[in-house]
């Protein structure tokens, strides 16, 4: 018997599993997470994003996010994940503490889950670009 897809929306599962919006749509489209995204309207007929997921890929999510928010990546990475280009601006992150940074090897290493933090306020507007 097959699993049964519930839709919720997609502000409320990146609250729950703390990862930005821009991220877990990022991994469906790559097929990272068996999930679907699509358009609806509110109560309000304000437009929502949500997501179809089984309780499976769900719980999947909420695993794999937990560990990758403990991951730590290069600044390159960084920019990647924060789709942004400027080393500069990662830099400015840092030293405005927006990110955390940490040092493995002698090098500087960002951790995901700061990041994930970040993408996560901008998406509600709480910061500046």
């Amino acid at each position: 018997m097959p699993a049964t897809a519930k839709a919720i929306p997609l502000d409320d599962l990146s609250e729950e599993v703390q990862l930005s919006r821009q991220t877990i749509a990022r991994w469906i489209d790559r097929h990272l997470i068996d999930a679907e995204l699509y358009w609806t309207l509110n109560e309000n007929n304000e437009e929502i994003r949500m997501i179809k997921i089984t309780d499976q890929a769900k719980d999947y999510l909420v695993s794999f996010a937990a560990d990758y928010r403990e991951d730590v990546v290069s600044r390159t990475d960084a920019r990647q994940i924060l789709k942004q280009i400027d080393r500069k601006k990662i830099k400015k992150l840092i030293r405005a503490g927006d990110v955390k940074d940490v040092e493995v090897d002698e090098e500087t290493r960002i951790v995901v889950g700061s990041i994930e933090d970040y993408l996560m306020a901008r998406e509600r507007g709480e910061t500046e670009d």
